[in-house]
């Protein structure tokens, strides 16, 4: 459905993809610069998504503590339409921001 994104250096703009019916990919930078525009891809595409939705992060970067906020808006979005949201590939860096802020329960089936 979609091309795979080309070889990611930080900085990149960032971007989030449907790849399939239950599938996002994210890539780039999910930091505070691109953060907004991040969110609003995800949200437009949630709704017309299947009920278990997969978030690919492997091409994700950087990541920033607002991307985390990013992606609790997208579970927080997922669980008002009945709907489950799972990430796989998650960069450490976004694991260990969750460890330090204590989210690592909410998200220890997410991630």
């Amino acid at each position: 459905m979609t091309k795979k994104s080309p070889n990611l250096e930080p900085g990149d703009p960032g971007s989030v993809t449907q790849v399939d019916a239950a599938t996002l990919a994210v890539s780039g930078d999910l930091v505070f610069a691109t953060a907004l525009r991040l969110r609003r891809q995800g949200e437009q595409l949630i709704p017309a998504m299947e009920d278990r939705i997969v978030v690919d992060l492997a091409a994700v970067t950087r990541v920033g503590s607002v991307g985390l906020s990013v992606l609790l808006c997208w579970l927080r979005q997922a669980g008002q339409l009945n709907k489950s949201l799972n990430f796989i590939n998650p960069p450490t860096a976004l694991t260990d921001i969750c460890r330090v802020s204590g989210l690592d329960n909410l998200f220890a089936e997410a991630l």
